[in-house]
């Protein structure tokens, strides 16, 4: 086996993470030809393939899956020497972050884990729940900055993306021909629940609730395992799950907005986290495709 350059494992890395060479490329501001002639290169050293095409984009191969968590570590070894001598003198103090529970199982957790290796004495806390809760903490004060998934009437900040609503089903899921339609629907508080419940008494079609949940994931498994239709943001959507056929005629939903709020920028590292939210966001193609 050849040596392995730190520098591809960083590109494979890149590739795992966003499920895509061109994104990859962004992230790394590099060209996508460069990217995919690194993991050319490491799957040489390697012997082996790292890599494969599947429908929701650039997945490890077992081979890969085994190499992931060396190639991670040596990528933010990497990533920690960069920024050694960037900032000689270390804020200290908290700097309390807020993240809604749609992008928890996204890459945002490891920014702030590279975010809190660079910054030690920054004593970090972060709070993931609902947008609503996000949004109180921070008008309380408890939060210095936070994403937000919002509308257009709750809007405000930094915006970052703007996320499609779709109506959603399990990909075996079987539409009934003549039932009411079944839907998974999040609880009261939610507006995603009234958006999907006023559409559906505007083309005057029969349903019925069959689950509800306060939290995405609860929606997203009852989806994933086929109880009925619900509505989801499509960078969010999991495995296993792709949008309703437009045969079935249900009409458009409004889309949502990511938005950043920095609410205390003389919190420690407070804008500097900001930026590096920003980056991430402009870096990452949320574009649709590929669902069903």
């Amino acid at each position: 086996m050849r040596h392995m350059r730190g520098e591809w494992l960083v590109a494979f890395v890149a590739v795992v993470e966003t499920g895509s060479f061109t994104d990859a490329a962004k992230r790394m501001h590099r060209t996508q030809s460069a990217v995919s002639m690194q993991i050319q290169q490491l799957e040489a050293a390697a012997a082996t393939s790292l890599l494969a095409r599947a429908r929701s984009g650039v997945i490890p191969t077992p081979a890969g899956e085994r190499l992931l968590p060396y190639a991670r570590r040596t990528a933010e070894a990497l990533y920690d020497a960069s920024t050694l001598f960037e900032a000689p003198e270390l804020s200290s103090g908290p700097l309390r972050v807020g993240i809604p529970e749609e992008y928890s199982g996204t890459e945002l957790p490891r920014l702030l884990s590279r975010f809190q290796r660079s910054q030690p004495k920054v004593e970090l806390f972060v709070q993931c729940a609902s947008s609503d809760r996000l949004g109180s903490a921070i008008e309380k004060g408890a939060l210095d900055l936070g994403l937000i998934v919002a509308d257009d009437e709750r809007r405000r900040g930094d915006a970052l993306l703007y996320d499609p609503t779709w109506w959603v089903m399990a990909e075996d899921f079987e539409l009934p021909v003549s039932e009411p339609l079944p839907l998974v629907l999040f609880d009261q508080a939610c507006w995603w629940r009234q958006w999907a419940l006023d559409r559906m008494s505007e083309i005057r079609r029969e349903w019925r609730i069959a689950y509800t949940s306060d939290s995405i994931a609860g929606v997203a498994a009852a989806v994933q395992a086929g109880l009925g239709i619900g509505v989801l943001g499509f960078s969010t959507m999991p495995e296993g799950v792709c949008q309703v056929p437009k045969s079935l005629g249900l009409p458009n939903l409004p889309g949502s907005h990511l938005v950043l709020q920095l609410a205390d920028g003389n919190a420690p590292r407070s804008v500097e986290m900001a930026r590096l939210i920003q980056q991430h966001f402009t870096s990452k193609d949320y574009s649709i495709g590929g669902r069903c």
